[in-house]
């Protein structure tokens, strides 16, 4: 898989994921927010849990926990909280 390809995966699942679990990054402002979500970003890009997250997303869920296999969880989940 390209770099570019396997980048632009990643990112559609990650907006999925927030979608899927109600994560609204947009409530982190500023410096931290903009470093939020920089660093979620990187997490997802280098996440070995590919298919796993695929197979979870086409589940369907809604206003849910991330899945403990996320790199994302514990952030999406303060994140979540917080609003």
């Amino acid at each position: 898989m390209g770099i570019l390809k396997h980048a632009g995966d990643h990112m559609h699942m990650m907006g999925e994921m927030m979608r899927q679990t109600d994560t609204d990054v947009t409530t982190v402002s500023g410096p931290s927010g903009d470093a939020f979500l920089r660093g979620a970003i990187v997490r997802c890009l280098f996440c070995k849990h590919g298919e796993e997250c695929r197979a979870w997303l086409g589940e369907g869920h809604e206003h849910c926990e991330p899945p403990a296999f996320c790199p994302n969880s514990s952030r999406f989940e303060a994140v979540r909280k917080a609003s």
